[in-house]
């Protein structure tokens, strides 16, 4: 009985985590890795970096990124016209969906569409999570 208690206890206690972070959001118009030769050796191209154009309503952003932050955007199937998020510190990125300007391409698609984001490229954006203590502990 106490355990069961506990744990209800620890599910009804909640956190509220705000984070600021920076990021850096718009719609991809441009993605060129930057292969250099092997400084191994060997007969095959590694990326050493990636230029990424961003555009929001506001403007737009070339940035050269760390080749890891390529992989994880090709993981995630990231094309020129979706819209993504860079977070500045940790590198993480994400794809939020295809920019609301190819809606019209297709009669039949699955992706979501987004709007392309308002306001600057690089923004400090603020994160609220809510968690439960058994969250935490699981």
């Amino acid at each position: 009985k106490t355990e069961v208690l506990m744990e209800n206890f620890r599910r009804a206690i909640g956190l509220r985590i705000k984070e600021t972070k920076e990021v850096y959001e718009g719609e991809v118009t441009e993605l060129t890795p930057v292969e250099t030769e092997n400084p191994v050796g060997g007969y095959g191209k590694t990326v050493s970096h990636v230029i990424i154009s961003l555009r929001t309503v506001k403007g737009a952003k070339q940035l050269k990124l760390d080749p890891s932050i390529h992989e994880s955007l090709s993981r995630e199937n990231v094309q020129v016209g979706d819209v993504i998020y860079i977070e500045a510190n940790s590198g993480a990125g994400r794809r939020q969906g295809r920019a609301d300007t190819f809606a019209h391409e297709f009669d039949l698609e699955a992706d979501e569409y987004v709007p392309v984001p308002k306001g600057e490229v690089h923004k400090k954006k603020e994160v609220i999570q809510d968690v439960t203590l058994h969250d935490l502990a699981a």
